[in-house]
């Protein structure tokens, strides 16, 4: 069950200046929240823990196939949720594995916010 989501600071960079151009962004990702919350093994396996999951941006009209992705790391106690990174399909169709390295590393050096989930279960 997943306990704590993390934002790394590319993905909080990245998200801001997709807000700018997609409004709806903020409900697309509580959205996908919801959804992998529910079931984090989504999307296409990268590696090291890594996924890749489509994400719909509603005001750009194109479904989750032209959206954008969200690039999550699930940790090995499958507890901890990481948002890595999220981009627009149009502006780019892949990350390099070595940002994607960076990221990791700077977000086991605690350059992440964070957001813990209430356990509802007694």
């Amino acid at each position: 069950m997943i306990t704590e989501i993390r934002f790394s600071e590319e993905f909080n960079r990245a998200f801001k200046r997709l807000k700018k151009r997609y409004h709806t962004l903020p409900d697309d990702i509580k959205r996908l929240l919801t959804s992998l919350v529910e079931n984090p093994k989504q999307g296409v396996e990268l590696y090291n823990g890594m996924r890749k999951v489509r994400v719909n941006f509603t005001s750009k009209g194109k479904g989750k196939r032209g959206g954008g992705r969200v690039i999550i790391r699930l940790a090995v106690s499958e507890t901890s949720l990481t948002f890595v990174y999220i981009y627009d399909k149009s502006d780019m169709s892949n990350v390099s594995d070595e940002f994607l390295d960076q990221v990791i590393i700077d977000v086991g050096q605690g350059k992440y916010t964070s957001l813990v989930i209430e356990s509802t279960q007694e």
